[in-house]
């Protein structure tokens, strides 16, 4: 702190409200901002004193009272909070009065002198970074369309100019908002408030003698059609990081006749369980109208719980494994077990493995990998106990190909659901109101881009015939 220039005290003569004396003003609320921009022009933030309205009382008249922000002292030196704002006892002040004859507001200057250094700079003051009522309402509207905090700030300062607002009071001002929507309601409450509202299909389950809920599972009714229609395969996948309170979010995802990724379901889960599992597995085969159009294909990681819960839900669906994270565990252990002068030869033949269309081909990859890593026995043990034995037919070509799973062998659909969803949330320790608001939002995207894709497949005709291959010779 620098106490010289605190210590500083002189007189400072405000012209400008001097020459405005004569001046008249529309209304109390013009005064105001008019003597508010006029201080914040020369580094004086002016604040109301007094104020009063006549209301028909005797002694109540109309008068505002307006005086620098530094005028007064405190009463008490004892503080609880850790800071405050300075007081010198400023004895600038400003009256401000009706006319007696006529309408409009007259301003009087009764002190115009200051005894304290005038700011350099009012950028970064509180007082003056306060949000008006249009900017509140523009905060809240960019807030309920998930536009980022450091984007709303920047928009405000391009609509004014002479806006000095602040990160954090944008921060304080969408926390308001949101507090505001929840109103008596307590988290949980508010949240299934807004899936009811929306018309979600949802179910709920509760911890035993309890009132507390273990796990909760929605979906869009636009899902559900999309689900009956396009069946055939379904991917699997928790991911985390969306919530404060860190509970895993099960994400279901299925594929369209446009290629396109559709959600099928959420599920928010107390623990990554088979019980748990099982439990939203079954609210999945609930969605479908009949048990002919139940998924012949599903498609997850090497997550046991999940696996087993799959095989009691789900017990005649064919279920294979994600091919990409079980070559990124593969190259992981080739790095620790293989020279690195090997590694890529190493993995090209496991390719080849992963690849193979016979089972011919297959034994005949196997060998070639047995013989060159035949002096790296724990790589071999650790690819064929952990993965080829138990688990070729769920990711291995030969086996993968005798089903209908129109080209998924990864998660990666349901990974670029859990990422769009994440950019949509753009924070990793909200509420879960907030949580499902992101996947509203990115549920009426989702539905409505897919729609528009299946009405660009009937109005569009692709001229695949106008190849040179297909064009006869000249005359």
């Amino acid at each position: 702190m620098n106490h010289h220039r605190l210590n500083i005290s002189y007189s400072y003569m405000v012209n400008f409200y001097l020459k405005h004396i004569l001046q008249v003003f529309s209304s109390r609320e013009a005064v105001f901002e008019w003597a508010k921009a006029i201080g914040r022009q020369n580094g004086i933030l002016i604040v109301t004193i007094r104020s009063d309205k006549a209301n028909g009382i005797r002694g109540r008249k109309d008068k505002l009272i307006l005086g620098c922000e530094r005028g007064g002292r405190y009463k008490s030196e004892s503080k609880k909070s850790v800071t405050c704002s300075h007081k010198e006892n400023c004895p600038f002040t400003l009256r401000c009065v009706p006319l007696s004859v006529g309408e409009g507001w007259k301003i009087s200057v009764r002190c115009g002198t200051h005894n304290h250094e005038l700011l350099d700079t009012v950028t970064g003051h509180s007082y003056l970074g306060r949000l008006n009522e249009e900017e509140r309402k523009f905060v809240n509207d960019m807030t309920k369309y998930k536009l980022a905090p450091r984007f709303i700030l920047n928009a405000l300062k391009v609509r004014n100019e002479t806006n000095v607002t602040i990160p954090s009071q944008i921060y304080k001002a969408r926390s308001t908002y949101r507090s505001s929507l929840r109103g008596p309601y307590t988290e949980m409450q508010h949240l299934l408030k807004l899936i009811q509202q929306e018309n979600y299909v949802h179910w709920t389950r509760r911890r035993e003698n309890s009132d507390i809920l273990r796990d909760i599972f929605w979906t869009h009714p636009d899902c559900i059609k999309l689900l009956n229609t396009f069946h055939f395969v379904l991917i699997c996948d928790s991911t985390y990081k969306t919530n404060r309170y860190r509970l895993p979010l099960l994400e279901i995802v299925g594929v369209t006749s446009t290629s396109l990724t559709f959600s099928v379901g959420f599920a928010y889960l107390e623990k990554e369980r088979q019980d748990n599992f099982i439990w939203a597995f079954e609210k999945v085969r609930m969605l479908f109208k009949s048990e002919s159009l139940i998924s012949k294909v599903i498609v997850t990681d090497r997550d046991l719980a999940m696996m087993n819960a799959i095989s009691v839900v789900f017990p005649t669906s064919i279920h294979l494994l994600c091919r990409f994270h079980i070559e990124k565990n593969v190259g992981a252990r080739c790095k620790q077990y293989v020279k690195k002068d090997r590694q890529e030869e190493v993995m090209d033949l496991w390719k080849k493995i992963v690849y193979s269309t016979s089972v011919e081909e297959y034994d005949h990859h196997l060998q070639q990998f047995e013989i060159l890593c035949a002096d790296i026995i724990l790589f071999v043990d650790y690819v064929k106990d952990s993965w080829l034995t138990p688990y070729k037919e769920r990711f291995v070509n030969v086996w993968t190909n005798r089903v209908m799973h129109l080209g998924n062998t990864t998660s990666n659909r349901v990974e670029s659901a859990h990422w769009r969803l994440k950019n949509m949330l753009q924070t990793s320790v909200g509420d879960l109101c907030k949580s499902w608001d992101a996947v509203n939002m990115m549920l009426k995207n989702q539905i409505c881009i897919i729609q528009s894709s299946f009405q660009k497949t009937i109005k569009d005709v692709e001229h695949g015939y106008n190849s040179q291959f297909f064009q006869g010779k000249g005359a």
